[in-house]
């Protein structure tokens, strides 16, 4: 039974997604709220909150391109992250910029 819903649910979405143009499922592109500051300054921030690394990593991230009709560039590009935690209290997701040596968090 559970099966039929599932189904009528996938059929719902994908003819919402035909009429529309658009997919229930697909993300989209938003805002990040990030704050920036130089990569020394934030990585005291982050010792001050007693948080540790739990991994390091590559994500491609969208940039702007103000030439293009939709503000974005084409291609992404790829940028170093790391993401620290503290268990009482939240993780935080830096991503490295090095052209401009800062971190947005």
């Amino acid at each position: 039974m559970i099966k039929h819903y599932i189904a009528i649910l996938w059929c719902l979405a994908f003819w919402g997604g035909f009429i529309t143009g658009k997919s229930a499922f697909a993300g989209e592109w938003n805002e990040k709220p990030v704050m920036c500051e130089n990569t020394k300054v934030a990585l005291k921030a982050i010792q001050a909150k007693r948080e540790i690394l739990l991994m390091t990593g590559v994500q491609s991230t969208k940039v702007r391109n103000p030439d293009e009709s939709n503000g974005l560039a084409h291609n992404p590009v790829h940028l170093p992250l790391q993401i620290f935690i503290n268990l009482q209290t939240k993780l935080s997701h830096i991503e490295y910029h090095a052209s401009y040596d800062s971190v947005c968090i």
